[in-house]
C-alpha cells in the first residue's frame, strides 16, 4: 500500500498509528498568509526538516503548484531529493553551508546563504578555482547572535565580492529573534539595522534583488518586515507562532495523529497503571491502551497531562507515556471504547487536539512535536 493518495481516492489504513496530512489545508494556509502580504511579495516556503515532519517532496509539490518562489532548506540532501523529484524552483540553504558542500551546491543549483566570512572566502576560492558562477544570499546578524555576517565585516564582504565577480549576491537576509513580539525593543533594533544595511548595500551591490527578514511571525505581525520576500514555516502547517496570532489569521492543522485502541482494561480504586507508577486510580476506571509513545515522537512530558479525542470529547492521558504505548482514561465514554476504535492524538479536522496546546502542556513548542512525529510514523496524504 502506498502512502500518497490521488484526489478523491480512498485509503485503507493497515497500521495501528499513522499521520494524516491534509494537503488541502496546506493550500488554504498558504493562501491565508498571502492575504497578509503586499502585492508582489515573493514566498520562500520553509520545508527543512522533512517539511516540519509533513513530508519534504509531497509538501514541495503542492506548494510549487500554488506559486511559491522557492524553498528554504538546511542541507544538500534535501535539495537532492527535490531535484530528483523533478522540482526546479530556487532552493536556498538558510543557515549557510559547510565548504565540503560546495560541489553539491553547484551541481544541484542551490543558492546558499553566506553567514560568515569563512563561508564567503570558501565560496570565492571554490568558484575561482572551478571557473564557475554562483548566486548567493548574504545573511546578516542584526541581533539574534546566531548565524550571520557581522555588520562590521561588511567592508570585507564587499572587497571579497569586488575581487570575485563570479560570486553574485542576489539576496540580503536576516533572522528575527522575536518577531511574534513586535513591540519588543530587539525586534525594532533588528529591523532598523536591517533597513540601514539594505540601503547601503543596494548602492554597492546592484545585483541584490531579494530582501527578506520575515518568518511566519514576521508575516503575521510585521507585514513582511522591510522585504520583498518572506519565509513562512510553521504557519504553513497550521500552527501559530504565538497565541496572539490566532486573532490575525485563520490557519488549519495539516497534520493529524491518529491511532487505534489495541486493548482496554479496568482499574479498581487504588490500582495503578504504567511505570512509576505515575498514576493511581482514585475510583474505578476504565483505560484504553494506544500504541504510540516517545519512540514515535509523542512527548513523555505529556504523561498525566496530555489529552486525546474520542467520540466528540476530550479524554485524558494518564500514567507515564512509555516507549511505544500511552494510556487513556475512557471511563466517561459509553461502553469504555473498544479495540480497533480510532482516537485523535493531535490535530483533527476541527483542531480537536491543537498542537499548540499540547506543546504548551509538554513544555515545548509545536515545531519540536511536529518534527518528532514526522520522523518515524507513516504518512497518508489527503487532498480533497
Amino acid at each position: 500500500m502506498g502512502f500518497n493518495q490521488v484526489k478523491g481516492e480512498e485509503v485503507t489504513i493497515r497500521w495501528s498509528r499513522w499521520l494524516e496530512i491534509d494537503l488541502a489545508a496546506l493550500r488554504e494556509n498558504l493562501r491565508a498568509l498571502k492575504g497578509l502580504l503586499s502585492e508582489g511579495t515573493a514566498i520562500l516556503a520553509v520545508i527543512k526538516s522533512e517539511a516540519y515532519g509533513h513530508g519534504l517532496v509531497e509538501v514541495a509539490r503542492v506548494l510549487s503548484q500554488e506559486g511559491v518562489y522557492g524553498f528554504g532548506l538546511s542541507e544538500p540532501e534535501e535539495a537532492f531529493r527535490l531535484r530528483r523529484a523533478g522540482l526546479a524552483l530556487p532552493l536556498i540553504l538558510l543557515s549557510g553551508f559547510e565548504p565540503d558542500w560546495l560541489p553539491e551546491i553547484l551541481q544541484l543549483r542551490i543558492i546558499p546563504a553566506v553567514a560568515s566570512l569563512r563561508m564567503l572566502e570558501a565560496a570565492a576560492e571554490f568558484t575561482r578555482r572551478k571557473g564557475v558562477f554562483l548566486e548567493i544570499h548574504l545573511k546578516i546578524d542584526t541581533g539574534m547572535h546566531r548565524f550571520g555576517l557581522e555588520p562590521e565585516d561588511l567592508p570585507k564582504v564587499l572587497k571579497i565580492l569586488q575581487e570575485n565577480p563570479q560570486l553574485k549576491a542576489v539576496g540580503l537576509m536576516t533572522h528575527l529573534a522575536c518577531a511574534e513580539k513586535p513591540e519588543d525593543p530587539l525586534t525594532h533594533k533588528q529591523l532598523v539595522l536591517f533597513k540601514e544595511i539594505k540601503k547601503s548595500l543596494q548602492k554597492a551591490l546592484p545585483s541584490l534583488r531579494y530582501f527578506h527578514a520575515a518568518n511566519s511571525a514576521g508575516i503575521i505581525f510585521l507585514r513582511g518586515a522591510e522585504g520583498n520576500l518572506v519565509r513562512p514555516g510553521i504557519s504553513l502547517y497550521g500552527s501559530y507562532p504565538s497565541f496572539r496570532a490566532r486573532a490575525r489569521v485563520k490557519l488549519k492543522p495539516v497534520m493529524t495523529l491518529k491511532a487505534r485502541i489495541v486493548e482496554t482494561k479496568k482499574l479498581k480504586a487504588g490500582e495503578s497503571v504504567g511505570y512509576g507508577p505515575l498514576y493511581r486510580a482514585h475510583s474505578p476506571r476504565r483505560v484504553a491502551l494506544v500504541p504510540v509513545g516517545y519512540d514515535d515522537g509523542y512527548p513523555r512530558s505529556l504523561s498525566n497531562r496530555g489529552f486525546a479525542w474520542l467520540r466528540g470529547r476530550r479524554i485524558p492521558v494518564i500514567g507515564a507515556v512509555s516507549m511505544r504505548c500511552l494510556t487513556l482514561d475512557v471511563t466517561e465514554i459509553e461502553d469504555g471504547g473498544h479495540p480497533g476504535e480510532e482516537v485523535i492524538l493531535l490535530g483533527g479536522p476541527a483542531e480537536e487536539v491543537p498542537v499548540d496546546e499540547l506543546a504548551e502542556l509538554a513544555g515545548t513548542i509545536s515545531y519540536e512535536i511536529l518534527c518528532a512525529l514526522g520522523r518515524r510514523l507513516k504518512r497518508v496524504y489527503r487532498d480533497v
